[in-house]
């Protein structure tokens, strides 16, 4: 038998053939464990199971039911039970339960090399609980389930741990280690950040959570566990951590997220998450990897969600336009809307401004202000507009599919011929009563008939009116916690899913979707999302900066292509426009974080009678080297993950000649050099001289060697590629 201590000790699972040391694990279920295996394996004795491929192995204990993760590179997580607390207020752990058994392993995809295994916990008088894990062959993760089964089905549950570690060796990277988790928000409302929060200043007893996925990591040797869900069709995924004395002391990974006492308000809720019930309860799926860089890690992580739930595509790739909120706002008219699709033909067209021979000019808010025949002749005039080099001009508009912004609650809703007014698809809250404002509107309840219908009339007049980009706004609002009208919904994110499938089937491709403030999951709803909340053209500030967008960039980057289009809001550039660009080297700058952000461009200047945002325009959108790798629609990673709730400096990606490197100055009049270790941005740029050049002059600077210095003016950002 292979005590837990001596599985934890042992310097590998992948076994002497890989040249580890195996000290310490000299019984035959250490030499089995320790074995070069390149196809995944399972075993179980009277003591123990174990399931492993080359690079991971899991072991259940079978008299305590714990489990434990132990990594080739040495990291683990341990003590891991799983369980629920179910409606009738029991709490049920595995560590509870007197026999674990293991199921014979399932090739769930014999082309990968993937296998599925149960482990079943029973006890005399007590629901039985199925464990499921996906190991992949040569893979550094696996992927784990909790299933319940009928009789706890049937009572329910609000809270399913699928993975819940508790004590001193809870996650193990390392003595040495300096620990910081991920903080990842539930969508990107109100100018929510990101955050990477040091574990030696978390407050003893206090709770640290993360919505969907957390990363644990390093940040000077990048190593690093990541753990999240990778199924979003029933819970809100959370990840809450405690850490006491510079450790971390307890990791649960659970469905069932909601503030219901205001504690958590990044969901928005006010009520209980949902209960869930049937005849078959399942967690949420989860993803845990252990990875030498934690940037590889999160991206790792994003494709495995495009493999559950693949991301809408958009064959032109990421659009370029214009956009009228920060523009004009509530003062859009007919005139400033052509006068801007105007100047964009006439100036920034011929400068190489649109993509894939497509140009957006989109409404946002307060399109209605024009009578129908002013919004149906603009559509119109866009789309006969006369090409100019192949350029073709597409009209966009915007809708709040699950939010009401008023407070005629008796009004008729559209599309029902009368048949319901706007309180009856409200959301309501169990006891009945109407579930509060969120940003100022009423939430609406997308189960409900009256606004499945209310949906499907819109969609066909945007459809019918010829728009081909459809800004969706206040998605949020459809993922709230409630008593939903289709008794079949139980959650907030059921209710989401239902709502957005039905705007994706009523939209047929026909029209670009663009989500604004939305949650990060689930995906493939959207061909793009707002990576931050509502962003403009002042270089920092704690909302709508450069600075602040790019904190989301920093910590959020990889669910750019995997999850969606990564849409970095709108370049404004002016000072008449909302928050814009005070000088063109702001506006730069702001360009730039968008070039980097994988290069969706939408500008929101006041291009029809600015004379300021006009020049502006000329000179920030005249540069063909930046737009080319921007039209690339590659995002960039952070250089480093210790920036706390602020953005990086440096971002980097590959070039076809070796490394782009973008670096920002966030202080509008003040200077600063920037100095990095070449070594950071690539391991391999540490050795010799690399060339530099201003990718926006096309200029050769000064060599590299070991250390690459920019000199940046207040508010300025330089693109550079390292050539190797």
């Amino acid at each position: 038998m292979i005590s837990r201590r001596e599985f934890l000790s042992a310097s590998s699972i992948a076994g002497a053939s890989l040249g580890l040391d195996l000290a310490g694990s000299r019984n035959a279920k250490a030499a089995w464990l320790m074995q070069s295996a390149s196809s995944v394996s399972a075993k179980q004795d009277a003591e123990t199971i174990v399931l492993h491929n080359s690079r991971i192995g899991v072991m259940f204990d079978r008299k305590t039911g714990m489990m434990d993760i132990r990594w080739q590179d040495g990291h683990a997580l341990t003590g891991i039970v799983s369980g629920a607390e179910l409606a009738d207020g029991r709490r049920i752990l595995t560590s509870d339960y007197a026999e674990h058994r293991l199921e014979a392993g399932k090739d769930a995809d014999a082309a990968s090399g993937t296998r599925k295994f149960t482990v079943v916990s029973r006890k005399e008088g007590m629901p039985e609980i199925r464990r499921h894990v996906w190991l992949h062959e040569g893979k550094p993760w696996l992927w784990m389930q909790v299933e319940l089964d009928e009789a706890a089905s049937a009572i329910g549950t609000r809270h399913c741990d699928v993975l819940l570690a508790e004590g001193a060796d809870a996650v193990r990277m390392g003595e040495d280690a300096k620990l910081r988790m991920l903080k990842v928000p539930f969508d990107n409302d109100m100018w929510v950040r990101y955050a990477s929060i040091p574990v030696t200043e978390m407050v003893t007893g206090q709770t640290y959570s993360s919505s969907a996925v957390t990363a644990f990591y390093d940040d000077a040797t990048r190593e690093a566990i990541v753990a999240g869900a990778i199924t979003h069709d029933v819970w809100k995924t959370a990840l809450d951590v405690k850490g006491e004395d510079g450790a971390l002391l307890r990791l649960d990974v659970y469905g069932g997220i909601s503030s219901p006492l205001g504690v958590r308000t990044d969901t928005h809720d006010t009520v209980p998450h949902g209960l869930v019930r049937g005849k078959q309860v399942m967690s949420p799926r989860v993803f845990v990897g252990s990875f030498a860089d934690w940037r590889e890690g999160m991206e790792a992580y994003g494709r495995a969600n495009a493999e559950m739930q693949p991301p809408l595509k958009w064959a032109a790739g990421a659009p370029m336009g214009w956009n009228s909120w920060a523009a004009y706002a509530n003062e859009i008219n007919y005139s400033r809307y052509l006068g801007a699709a105007g100047f964009m033909r006439d100036e920034l067209v011929p400068e190489g401004f649109g993509r894939d021979h497509v140009a957006y000019i989109n409404y946002d808010a307060f399109w209605s202000l024009l009578d129908g025949v002013q919004l149906a002749d603009t559509v119109g005039i866009i789309k006969r507009l006369p090409e100019q080099d192949g350029m073709r001009f597409k009209p966009g508009i915007y809708w709040a599919p699950f939010a009401y912004f008023s407070d005629d609650l008796a009004a008729y809703v559209e599309g029902t011929d009368m048949k319901y007014r706007y309180h009856d698809i409200l959301l309501k809250a169990p006891d009945g009563s109407l579930m509060p404002k969120v940003d100022g509107g009423r939430p609406l309840d997308p189960t409900h008939p009256g606004a499945k219908a209310r949906i499907s009339e819109y969609m066909r007049e945007f459809r019918r009116m010829g728009f081909e980009y459809l800004k969706i706004d206040f998605l949020s609002h459809g993922a709230l916690e409630g008593a939903h009208y289709d008794p079949a919904v139980r959650t907030g994110i059921e209710a989401y899913n239902s709502g957005m499938r039905q705007i994706v089937e009523e939209n047929d491709g026909q029209m670009f979707l663009s989500l604004s403030i939305a949650p990060v999951f689930p995906a493939g709803y959207g061909h793009s999302r707002r990576i931050s909340c509502d962003t403009k053209g002042h270089i920092s500030g704690q909302d709508q900066s450069t600075e602040y967008m790019l904190n989301s960039l920093t910590y959020g980057w990889w669910t750019s292509g995997n999850l969606y289009i990564a849409d970095p809001d709108h370049v404004v550039l002016g000072v008449k426009a909302d928050h814009g660009a005070r000088n063109i080297t702001e506006g730069r700058s702001r360009l730039m974080s968008a070039i980097i952000s994988g290069g969706m461009i939408l500008d929101s200047s006041r291009l029809a009678d600015d004379a300021q945002g006009q020049d502006f325009a000329r000179a920030v959108y005249g540069n063909r080297k930046l737009l080319a790798v921007a039209s690339e629609q590659v995002a960039f990673r952070p250089v480093e993950g210790d920036t706390g709730d602020k953005a990086a400096t440096a971002f980097v990606r590959k070039s076809a000649r070796g490394y782009y490197l973008a670096v920002f100055n966030y202080e509008f009049e003040m200077p600063r050099t920037v100095s990095l270790p070449l070594k950071r941005i690539a391991r391999r740029l540490a050795a010799g001289k690399v060339r530099v050049r201003d990718v926006a002059t096309g200029e050769e600077m000064t060599s590299a060697n070991g250390t690459v210095t920019v000199e940046l003016a207040g508010a300025e950002s330089k693109l550079l590629e390292l050539i190797v």
